[in-house]
């Protein structure tokens, strides 16, 4: 995408990073405390489960509803990005976020001078430059395998949504495009009779997101580029009711807002960031959902605190350390 096609942009402050205390750099280091006595206790852990149930309830509500047999759309090509807003130092940190991403998942480097097939836009006119790309049936709103209408995007853009997304994908079978044109069932032009059989997957083609610089408030660079990477390569929801939503996730970042939405990707995020591309071109909604518990589990299995894990049975609730001496009593 070239800066002709980006009328209207104006400047937007950084977002302000917290700076350290001088007087906490400086501060001199405690006395060391005395060291306690060897414990004669031992500690016995109760094995923490993942409440499966619920981590399945939040993958319904937070992803977009496809027919179990169906494929989950995802990039089978390397992620060519670029990134365009008023601010370059956000701009970066906004591509190197969702870079990060796409190589966690596994994503090859592009190559140089690839044509872009994601999008990530931050403008103070959103209405403005949807109309001219429209208007010139730009390729980025070509009809052609597109998951939403013009309708319903410009409904998102008259309701004053801070950030608006779409994707345009194809099916392929063992390597060959199928003819895809709206409101008609994909198909494939063979001259002749084939025998060829194979199984048939979605490949996303073109993922755009859209940010409306007048509507962003306090997010971070680091929250707009996760939330980004999270429509950029999977498909959530475009109706997400989160008093449904019982795991935290970056896509509450403007429902909930800057201040109260995680600050990156959350456990759940990266364990369906990890599903969605973990079963490869078979990947049918209920084997995305298998290798998703599958991945939040491996995550979740190191107990750690800021991992945001859903487990069975609250870490209070396990049985308490056994002392060694309680039994003599």
């Amino acid at each position: 995408m070239h800066a002709r096609f980006l009328p209207g942009l104006c400047l937007i402050a950084a977002a302000a990073l917290p700076a350290f205390s001088a007087a906490a750099q400086t501060a001199p280091d405690p006395a060391p405390a005395a060291q306690p006595a060897p414990s004669t206790e031992i500690e016995v852990r109760g094995k923490r489960e993942i409440d499966k149930a619920i981590v399945a309830d939040n993958i319904e509500q937070l992803t977009t509803r496809i027919p179990v047999l169906d494929v989950v759309p995802r990039f089978h090509q390397p992620l060519c990005l670029h990134v365009v807003g008023p601010d370059m130092a956000a701009n970066e940190i906004i591509a190197e976020r969702i870079t990060t991403a796409a190589t966690a998942v596994g994503l090859k480097k592009p190559k140089p001078k690839c044509r872009e097939n994601a999008l990530v836009i931050t403008i103070d006119e959103p209405q403005r430059l949807f109309d001219k790309l429209v208007s010139r049936r730009h390729w980025l709103v070509g009809d052609g395998g597109r998951d939403v209408s013009l309708v319903r995007l410009r409904d998102e853009l008259a309701s004053g949504k801070p950030a608006m997304a779409w994707n345009r994908t194809n099916l392929a079978n063992a390597g060959l495009n199928f003819v895809n044109f709206p409101q008609e069932a994909p198909f494939q032009r063979i001259n002749r009779a084939s025998r060829m059989v194979g199984h048939i997957y979605r490949s996303k083609i073109l993922a755009v997101v859209v940010f409306d610089a007048t509507r962003i408030g306090e997010a971070t660079p680091q929250q707009l580029g996760d939330y980004a990477a999270m429509h950029l390569l999977t498909t959530p929801n475009r109706d997400i009711d989160f008093s449904a939503v019982s795991t935290r996730s970056i896509l509450s970042l403007f429902a909930q807002g800057p201040e109260l939405a995680p600050g990156a990707l959350t456990a759940f995020d990266r364990a369906y960031l990890e599903g969605v591309y973990a079963v490869g071109q078979n990947g049918w909604r209920g084997k995305v959902n298998r290798a998703v518990l599958d991945a939040y589990e491996a995550q979740c299995a190191v107990q750690d605190p800021e991992a945001d894990c859903q487990f069975a049975v609250p870490e209070d609730a396990l049985p308490q350390p056994a002392s060694a001496n309680s039994t003599s009593n």
